[in-house]
């Protein structure tokens, strides 16, 4: 199949896109926070897949196939009523189908897996009415120098600080059964190449408890990258070294839609299911796929806390 040359440049644009588009943790907001002594573990799984490629005017081309899976495994525990701790850690295998693979992964066509990030985070709640509100700060600590060049790169390897602010309410005048949240975060990092990488992302979800057993989740998420490249017109010629190290520094910014459903098996025990993918995007890749999670909970009772315990699928940095 013949290939356009800006075809070329931009599927070499996007190496490690799909890795750095699924992981964004977390993908949800977390306006509540549980009670002294509670908590929960969740074990989720991915699986996202990304056709066409963004450039910098938004306009689409499909240009190779990038699919990324992965694993995560979340710890959530209330220290006091107010304060929550949560850490996590998060496995990745991902591959490239295409005519221009670029990486050392990128040539037989197989997943290769590695561990990724990890992300450590506590939230503080500040205020309970009318408005939930509940600031966080969190950090992104790469568990190793893992490989950053291709498409089938396991991510980006950098250290991230993220500030931000959960909101969430009950819309009890609407339906008692009915809540929404909201999730802002900064994230500040080091500045590679000279080139600022800080980034907005804001992340919202409106659920409706639907029965007992089954809560309905709608979900959104945006991004806004301040710095890095614009693809493909600020890259150099293959070979160079800004050019060896675009696909860690584009200037991504997203827009996606998804949707999901948390069944409760028993009081302490979920099982989360969402599909979410790109609706627009600047400099990035347009990825969709499917996720399933399951959430123990060590609590004394059922409450709101738990619907922030589903996985978000594309909702990614």
């Amino acid at each position: 199949m013949h290939v356009k040359p800006i075809a070329r440049l931009l599927v070499l644009c996007f190496a490690t896109g799909c890795v750095q588009m699924m992981f964004s943790w977390p993908a949800y907001s977390q306006a509540w926070v549980p009670e002294k002594g509670e908590g929960s573990v969740t074990l989720s799984y991915q699986n996202l897949v990304g056709y066409d490629h963004f450039d910098f005017t938004g306009a689409r081309q499909n240009v190779g196939t990038d699919r990324a899976q992965s694993t995560s495994l979340e710890f959530e525990y209330g220290v006091t009523d107010k304060l929550a701790f949560n850490a996590d850690v998060v496995y990745v295998a991902s591959k490239y189908n295409g005519e221009l693979p670029e990486g050392p992964f990128d040539f037989d066509g197989r997943y290769h897996g590695a561990f990724q990030d990890a992300h450590f985070q506590v939230r503080y709640n500040v205020r309970k009415n009318p408005v939930v509100l509940t600031p966080f700060l969190s950090v992104t600590v790469p568990t190793h120098h893992y490989e950053t060049s291709g498409h089938s790169a396991t991510g980006r390897d950098f250290y991230e600080l993220l500030l931000g602010i959960n909101a969430g309410k009950q819309l009890t005048r609407i339906s008692p059964n009915l809540y929404v949240q909201g999730r802002y975060s900064f994230a500040i990092l080091k500045h590679f190449a000279g080139l600022n990488l800080n980034r907005s992302n804001f992340d919202s979800e409106i659920g409706w408890v639907a029965t007992r057993r089954v809560t309905l989740r709608l979900l959104a998420s945006w991004q806004k990258t301040y710095g890095g490249l614009k693809a493909p017109i600020e890259f150099e010629e293959p070979g160079s070294e800004r050019f060896e190290f675009h696909d860690r520094v584009l200037q991504a910014n997203y827009f996606r839609l998804g949707g999901g459903v948390t069944y409760s098996l028993r009081r302490n025990f979920d099982v989360n299911v969402a599909y979410g993918g790109s609706v627009s995007g600047l400099n990035t890749l347009a990825v969709g796929g499917l996720a399933i999670g399951f959430s123990w909970r060590f609590s004394r009772g059922l409450d709101i806390s738990k619907f922030h315990n589903g996985p978000s699928v594309g909702f990614m940095t």
